[in-house]
C-alpha cells in the first residue's frame, strides 16, 4: 500500500505518527526558556528530553504499523506503553528530584509492564487496564507540582486542563479517528508546562543553594560564561546534611576561578557562605 492508496483512518495514523514529533520541541523550547544560556546542561532538561525521546520511535512504529497494515500490533503497542511508562519514572525525577519518589514511580512502571508483557493473557491483549494504569502512573509524576513546591506552581492550571482533554480524547475518543491526533496536539501544551515547571523548580533549588534570589537565575552573572553548581550530600549519620558546591566565580570580572564551599543545608536555618569576589 503507498500514501496515495491510504483510506482515511490509514492516513490518520500517519498523522498520529507525525504528531509525536512537536512536543519534543516543546519541551524543549521551554526548557531554553528557563535557562536560555545553561538549559543544555541542565539534569532536568536532559531527562526531559530524553524521557520524550523514548517514546517517540516506539509510537511512531506502532501507528506506521497500524497505517499499511490495517491493524495494530500487540507488541508495538506494549513497546508503546512501555517506553510511556519508561518516561513517566524520567519526568517524576526532573519534577521532585527526590529519589524516594522516583523509586515509587519505577517500582509501579515495573509492575504495570510486567503485567502487560508476563501476565494473563486479558492483560497483554487488552489496553484499557493499561491506559488508565499509565494515566494514572503520569498523575502520580506530576504531584510533586502540588506537594513539592514552595509556592503555587502557574503551571498547574493550563497543565490540568491539557490532561482532561487528553485523557477524554485517548480514552472516550469523542471524535471518532480523529480524537487520537488531536490527543497529540495537546500534548504539545502540555510538555511545554510539565518541562518549565521541572525547570524553574531546578532553578528555584539551585538558587536556594547559593543563596541568591529564587527569580535570579545561576547564568546571570557579570561575566558570559554561566556558573555551575554540582551538589552532593553525605554524612546522615551526623543528623544533618552538609553540601559541597563548586561555583564558578562569574560575579568577579577577571579571571573565572573555581572555589569549594561547605555549607549547611539552607533547610537546617544556616546560610551559605558568602562568596569571595
Amino acid at each position: 500500500m503507498t500514501l496515495w492508496e491510504c483510506d482515511v483512518y490509514c492516513k490518520v495514523e500517519i498523522l498520529n505518527a507525525l504528531t509525536m514529533l512537536p512536543p519534543l520541541f516543546s519541551a524543549a523550547l521551554a526548557c531554553y526558556m528557563v535557562k536560555p544560556k545553561v538549559w543544555w546542561r541542565s539534569s532536568a532538561a536532559f531527562f526531559l528530553i530524553c524521557g520524550w525521546m523514548v517514546m517517540i520511535p516506539f509510537s511512531t512504529a506502532s501507528h506506521l504499523y497500524c497505517a499499511f497494515n490495517g491493524k495494530y500490533s500487540h507488541i508495538l503497542m506494549r513497546l508503546d506503553q512501555t517506553g510511556i511508562a519508561i518516561a513517566s519514572v524520567m519526568v517524576g525525577w526532573a519534577l521532585s528530584k527526590c529519589p524516594n519518589f522516583t523509586s515509587f514511580l519505577s517500582v509501579a512502571g515495573v509492575c504495570i509492564c510486567g503485567l502487560m508483557w508476563f501476565g494473563p493473557e486479558y492483560l497483554r491483549i487488552h489496553v484499557e487496564w493499561r491506559t488508565v494504569s499509565l494515566a494514572g502512573m503520569v498523575l502520580a509524576y506530576l504531584s510533586p507540582m502540588f506537594w513539592m513546591r514552595d509556592t503555587f506552581d502557574w503551571s498547574i492550571p493550563p497543565l490540568l486542563m491539557c490532561f482532561a482533554t487528553g485523557f477524554i480524547l485517548a480514552v472516550f475518543a469523542p471524535l471518532g479517528a480523529y480524537s487520537h491526533p488531536l490527543f497529540h496536539v495537546i500534548l504539545i501544551p502540555y510538555t511545554f508546562y510539565v518541562s518549565k515547571s521541572a525547570m524553574n523548580y531546578e532553578q528555584s533549588q539551585e538558587s536556594r543553594l547559593l543563596g541568591m534570589d529564587p527569580e535570579m537565575s545561576l547564568e546571570e552573572g557579570s561575566c558570559d560564561e554561566a556558573s555551575s553548581v554540582a551538589a552532593s550530600r553525605w554524612a546522615p549519620d551526623l543528623g544533618m546534611e552538609e553540601i559541597r558546591l563548586q561555583v564558578s566565580d562569574c560575579w568577579n570580572t577577571g579571571d573565572a576561578k573555581a572555589h569549594e564551599y561547605l555549607v549547611k543545608d539552607p533547610e537546617l536555618g544556616e546560610h551559605p557562605q558568602k562568596f569571595d569576589s
